[in-house]
C-alpha cells in the first residue's frame, strides 16, 4: 500500500533540491576557508629602505615599485617624513610619505608604541610605565621588548629620527621633488593575487575541488535512466519503467504503450495483406485453368501475366513472414553456398567463415533476394564474406546498371520499384530489397547500397556477430 501510494520525485524537484544543496553548500565551504586561513603576513618597511630605493639602489629584500608623476596621496606620517628628509638631506618640502595601511579611526605611529610617564598614546591600550621618569619617552616595537627610554634631555629631533629610521613599519609610500619638478615615488610591489585575492581564490579553488566530484556523480545519476530508455529503445527492447524521476517514467510508459499500439497496428496490416494474398491464390489456380482453353498465341500470354501475378503474391507472403522461428548459430559461408548451389550465375569468393547469431530462414531469405536481384538485373555476380569491427559482412557485387544514388534509399521501402534501367521482365512486387533491410534493421546491422570500382552495385549486409 505504501509503495503504491509513493511518487518518485519529479525531475524538477531532484534539479533544484540539489542545486540549492549545492549552492548552501559553495558558500559554507567559501566562508569557513576564508575565516579560517590565518591573514596574509602584512607588509613591513623601514625608512632606511625607502631612502636606499629612492636614491636608485637596492632597498635589501623589500620589492618596491618606482613611479616618476604625482606624489602619492593618503594619511600623512609626518614622524617618518622627517626621518626621511634628515636621511636624504633634503628639505622637508620636497619629501611627502603616507600610509598605506591605515586603519580608520586608529592613529598609527610606523609600527612604534612611544610610552611616557603618563602612559602610551599610540594604538593598543594604554599601558602606564611607573618606572619611568617624568618626560621620559620609551620606544619599541609592537610586540618587541625590550623598550628604549630617551630621557627628557635627550630628545632631539636627530635622535627620534635615527631611532625611526630602522623600526620596521606598516606600508608606507614615499616620494620626493626631483629637480625637474617631477615626483620620483616608492611604494610596496603588491601583486594582483595577494592577500585576500589570493584567499578568496584558495577558498573558489577548495569549493570546486569538494563540488565538482558532487555535481560530476549527480549528473551520471540523473542521466543514467535517459541513457537506459534511449538504450532500450535503440535495441528494440520495452524501456525501462522504474528507473529515474516521474517525469522520465511517464515517458517510459507512453512509449511502451505507443510500441504496443504500432505493433497491433502492423500486426493488424500485416493479418490482412496475408489473408488477400492467400485468398487470391484460389481465384488465381481457377484463372490459369481457364487460361488453358484459349487459343494461341493470346494462351502463352495470358500464363505469363497469370504468372507474374503469382510470383507477386509469393513475394507478399514470403514479406509477411520474416518474422522467423528462433535464433541459433549460424555458419554464413556454408549457408550461402547451399542457396548458390542453385545459381550458378553468381560466385563465392575464397575467404574466412564467418558465424552470426540469428533466424536461419530470415537470413537465408535475406541472401536469397540479394542473389536473385543479382542474377535479375546484372545476370550474376561475386559473393564476399568477411569480419570487420565485429560484424558479419556480405557483400553483393555485380556489373550491372547500378542504381541512382537518388533513388537508392526510395527502393528500400516495401513495395517500391526500380527505374526502368532496374526492370525485370518477369515483374516484381517491389518487396526484395525492403526484405532485406528489415531483417537487417532487427538484427542490429544495415543495408547499403554503393557504387563498384568497375561499375554496377555493391550490396553491403553487415549484421552483428
Amino acid at each position: 500500500m505504501i509503495r503504491a501510494l509513493w511518487r518518485p520525485p519529479s525531475a524538477l524537484t531532484a534539479i533544484g533540491g540539489f542545486s540549492v544543496a549545492i549552492a548552501v553548500l559553495s558558500v559554507v565551504i567559501t566562508a569557513s576557508i576564508v575565516l579560517l586561513m590565518p591573514d596574509p603576513p602584512a607588509i613591513r618597511m623601514t625608512v632606511a629602505d625607502v631612502a636606499a630605493a629612492l636614491r636608485g639602489g637596492e632597498a635589501g629584500s623589500l620589492v618596491l615599485d618606482r613611479r616618476v608623476g604625482r606624489p602619492p596621496e593618503g594619511p600623512p606620517a609626518p614622524l617618518l617624513q622627517k626621518a626621511l628628509a634628515r636621511e636624504l638631506h633634503r628639505p622637508l618640502s620636497a619629501v611627502r610619505v603616507v600610509w598605506l595601511d591605515r586603519i580608520p579611526g586608529k592613529r598609527l605611529d610606523g609600527g612604534m608604541v612611544i610610552y611616557t610617564s603618563r602612559g602610551a598614546f599610540s594604538p593598543g591600550k594604554p599601558l602606564p610605565v611607573p618606572a619611568a621618569p617624568a618626560g621620559a619617552v620609551l620606544v619599541r616595537r609592537q610586540g618587541v621588548m625590550p623598550m628604549r627610554m630617551v630621557l627628557p634631555g635627550q630628545q632631539t629631533e636627530a635622535i627620534m629620527s635615527a631611532l625611526v629610521l630602522k623600526l620596521p613599519q606598516p606600508a608606507f609610500a614615499a616620494a620626493i621633488l626631483g629637480a625637474d619638478g617631477r615626483w620620483l615615488s616608492v611604494a610596496p610591489h603588491q601583486p594582483l593575487l595577494g592577500g585576500w585575492r589570493l584567499k578568496v581564490l584558495a577558498a573558489l579553488a577548495a569549493s570546486l575541488g569538494v563540488l565538482a566530484p558532487l555535481v560530476w556523480l549527480f549528473a551520471r545519476r540523473l542521466t543514467r535512466p535517459f541513457r537506459a530508455l534511449a538504450t532500450a529503445i535503440d535495441e528494440g527492447r520495452d524501456p525501462p519503467q522504474a528507473q529515474g524521476p516521474r517525469e522520465l517514467q511517464e515517458a517510459a510508459g507512453a512509449i511502451l504503450q505507443l510500441r504496443n499500439r504500432l505493433a497491433a497496428e502492423s500486426e493488424e496490416r500485416m493479418r490482412m495483406l496475408t489473408a488477400v494474398a492467400h485468398d487470391l491464390r484460389t481465384p488465381l489456380t481457377s484463372l490459369k485453368l481457364r487460361i488453358e482453353a484459349a487459343p494461341e498465341p493470346q494462351r502463352t500470354r495470358m500464363i505469363a501475366d497469370a504468372d507474374r501475378m503469382q510470383a507477386m503474391i509469393a513475394d507478399v507472403l514470403d514479406f509477411a513472414r520474416t518474422i522467423g522461428a528462433g535464433r541459433q548459430s549460424i555458419a554464413v559461408r556454408p549457408l550461402i553456398a547451399d542457396i548458390l548451389a542453385d545459381h550458378p550465375q553468381v560466385v563465392l569468393r575464397d575467404g574466412p567463415d564467418v558465424t552470426v547469431d540469428s533466424v536461419e530462414p530470415d537470413l537465408r531469405r535475406a541472401v536469397e533476394n540479394l542473389v536473385r536481384n543479382a542474377i535479375d538485373y546484372a545476370g550474376g555476380g561475386v559473393i564476399d564474406v568477411a569480419k570487420e569491427a565485429q560484424a558479419a559482412v556480405i557483400r553483393v557485387i555485380d556489373a550491372g546498371p547500378g542504381i541512382a544514388r537518388e533513388d537508392r534509399e526510395r527502393l528500400l521501402r516495401p513495395f517500391e520499384r526500380g527505374e526502368a534501367s532496374r526492370s525485370r521482365d518477369t515483374g516484381g512486387v517491389g518487396l526484395g530489397l525492403s526484405i532485406v533491410s528489415g531483417f537487417a534493421k532487427r538484427e542490429g546491422g544495415e543495408l547499403t547500397l554503393d557504387d563498384a570500382p568497375s561499375g554496377g552495385l555493391v550490396v553491403t549486409l553487415r549484421l552483428p556477430l
